[in-house]
């Protein structure tokens, strides 16, 4: 025979689970999708992406049963009758389950358009009113009949396939074609768990690849879409303090229309009108903490080109991201909503908070690019930026005509000369957004065998870590992230079509672990150098001259510049702000320490910082003068102390308020 009793024993099973779901997902498109007017060949990738969900869910069900037929003697279904009646069972309670969850799933999109997700467990809250209502509104009694009726199916279906399977001998094909046969067996059944080849197993993001959640939603599997929700979900905000911070966050933000009823955060900028937009690029510097750079005062000269570029634009020397952490800063950065989720999970990797309001969007008439080396499916940052920056073109792993050098994909050389060479072909008349994600400055630290004359140097070991790096390793991945920084901007763009009218926005997206120095100051005093990182604006023919920026700058407040400095009229709806336009006081929020079970935050202002952890207790005032850990000073400035421990509690309350409440 071509298949062994094991292997007919799982296909069957396995393609009887697999076509049911296949049939609910053309149900679920007949009965929801059908009518409307959705691109076709968007419908067909998104039914191709859930399909390999269902074959994963149809493989995850039959696990036990191939687990138990791989186990001897009476402990496996050959000869054990209690596995066989175990195994039944199980697959009896999975079909009952499955149809439990589809009948929810198909109800759960009628009432509200969204595939099941762990947000219906808010009803439990109401589980009275709940129940009447699902008792009022569908046919409870003749849906509970179809569950009775699926569990004896599915029973009915198992008994048979399992008693065939116990009926016929074991092959006999030795020790050697035994073990070949089930190692293949595994690496096919885990290949189909994956979803495709590769080391990123298929994500939900993937389905949203197109900015219509429509055709996103045929792309979800319920049963792993609802399992996602519920192991990433983000605890909710605080609505009293939020109710009674809100004034005072509202009057913060510069809200035009303050509502406590509605809570609106929104505001109108006008915008110049400019003659000629400017073309944006950001430069998201992998693991380019503060301390590594000239800029700040470390003699390493690991960083001479980016030393240059905050010494002829704008340099904000106080910039913080509010998370550590590369998918916080993506999240943060395109949707201006600190990323604040902890459970040890983070913002890009939760469904129900992956369709947000973002000010990319208000650069009217750009060309928007992305440009990552890797895979964007990575930490589902793909769903980040493709479900909500609008007409994006993303460019990924796959997509270069370069190899990959490590884990993260082509090196950061190959991703300026890839990004350069797609922006100089881009109509000259017709500006553009562009993000380039740097990766070469992170582990394994791999500095390639490329075109460039890039030479590693190794001072004295302890002379790098006496000024914060770990080892020559980390400081010649340093050296090599602002030597292709050079190499971009001298050798590429200076010729280019867009070198004379394009804003260079450049920040670290977090500092990687380091060694204690002596020249960072507070940051490093109160445990700040996580988020301490730096910000610099270049581009001499639109910013104008050098300027320091000493007010504290945060991630969110990037968009909202980058719109002012092109001029460009917007609604704002984010935390952040156009610190080049407004006056007053400004502030950073951060966010981190044990992210998965108490957070701690803090408000790091011109003067003072604020820490606490997040529910208010252990509240702490610095003097950045002074910035021991043991130097409390809340005592010495009261007033102080309880303004902006209100702010920072009305901000974290804002934040947690709008990562689900602030969709387009």
């Amino acid at each position: 025979m071509l298949f062994s009793p094991r292997v007919r024993l799982i296909l069957s099973l396995v393609a009887a689970f697999f076509v049911v779901f296949v049939v609910l997902r053309g149900a679920f498109f007949w009965f929801f999708l059908s009518g409307l007017e959705l691109p076709s060949q968007e419908l067909w990738h998104a039914f191709g992406i859930g399909v390999r969900f269902d074959l994963r869910l149809a493989l995850l069900i039959v696990l036990p049963v191939a687990i138990l037929s791989l186990l001897p003697g009476l402990l496996g279904l050959r000869r054990g009758q209690l596995a066989r009646k175990l195994a039944v069972a199980w697959l009896a309670l999975a079909s009952a389950v499955a149809c439990f969850v589809y009948i929810a799933d198909f109800a759960h999109y009628s009432y509200l358009e969204e595939r099941l997700n762990s947000s219906v467990l808010r009803f439990l809250t109401n589980r009275g009113d709940s129940l009447q209502m699902v008792w009022e509104s569908y046919p409870v009694v003749w849906l509970t009949l179809l569950l009775l009726v699926t569990l004896a199916v599915g029973a009915w279906l198992g008994r048979k396939p399992i008693a065939a399977f116990a009926r016929r001998p074991a092959p006999g094909r030795g020790w050697l074609g035994g073990t070949i046969a089930v190692a293949l067996g595994i690496y096919l059944y885990a290949l189909g768990i994956m979803g495709q080849t590769g080391t990123v197993p298929l994500r939900w993001s993937d389905a949203y690849f197109s900015n219509n959640l429509q055709v996103a939603s045929l792309g979800l599997n319920p049963a792993i879409f609802f399992y996602d929700t519920y192991t990433t979900g983000t605890r909710e905000h605080d609505d009293e303090l939020l109710a009674l911070r809100y004034q005072r966050v509202a009057e913060y933000l510069g809200v035009t229309n303050p509502d406590p009823e509605t809570m609106t955060f929104a505001r109108s900028v006008p915008g110049q009108a400019p003659q000629r937009p400017p073309n944006v690029v950001l430069i998201h510097l992998e693991s380019m903490g503060a301390n590594r750079m000239g800029l700040f005062g470390n003699p390493m000269e690991a960083t001479p080109n980016l030393d240059r570029l905050g010494n002829e634009g704008l340099f904000f020397p106080n910039f913080m991201v509010p998370s550590s952490g590369t998918a916080r800063t993506v999240f943060g950065l395109v949707t201006g909503i600190p990323d604040i989720t902890w459970g040890g999970s983070t913002a890009s990797r939760d469904p129900q908070i992956v369709n947000q309001y973002t000010l990319v969007n208000a650069f009217k008439d750009y060309e928007r690019l992305y440009f990552i080396g890797g895979s964007a499916g990575w930490a589902n940052i793909r769903g980040v930026l493709k479900n909500n920056i609008q007409d994006l073109e993303l460019w990924e792993a796959g997509d270069y005509d370069a190899p990959n050098i490590d884990v993260w994909g082509i090196s950061d050389r190959d991703l300026f000369k890839a990004a350069h060479q797609r922006l100089d072909q881009l109509d000259p008349d017709k500006p553009f957004i562009a993000f380039i994600q740097t990766a070469g400055n992170h582990r394994p630290f791999t500095i390639p065998d490329d075109d460039s004359d890039f030479e590693v140097i190794n001072p004295p070991e302890d002379k790098v870590r006496q000024h914060g790096f770990l080892g020559n390793d980390q400081y010649n991945a340093v050296r090599l992230l602002d030597y292709n920084i050079g190499y971009y901007l001298n050798d590429l763009v200076a010729n280019s079509h867009y070198a004379d009218n394009t804003i260079f926005i450049l920040y670290g997206d977090h500092n990687d672990r380091s060694e204690p120095s002596q020249h960072m100051g507070y940051s490093e005093s109160l445990l700040l150098d996580k988020h301490h990182v730096p910000l610099i604006i270049y581009g001499p023919n639109v910013i104008g001259g050098h300027r320091v920026i000493e007010r504290p700058a945060s991630l969110v407040d990037i968009m909202p510049m980058a719109l002012g400095l092109a001029g460009l009229p917007y609604e704002n709806r984010t935390m952040g702000r156009d610190l080049l336009h407004i006056d007053g006081p400004s502030y950073a929020i951060t966010f981190g320490g044990d992210r998965s079970h108490r957070p701690l935050i803090g408000l790091v202002g011109e003067d003072y910082h604020l820490s606490m952890y997040y529910d208010g207790d252990n509240a702490r005032l610095y003097d950045l003068e002074d910035p021991r850990l043991e130097a409390d000073v809340r005592a010495d400035h009261p007033e102080v102390f309880q303004d902006r421990k209100e702010l920072l509690e009305g901000l974290y309350q804002a934040g947690r308020y709008m990562l689900h409440h602030n969709r387009p």
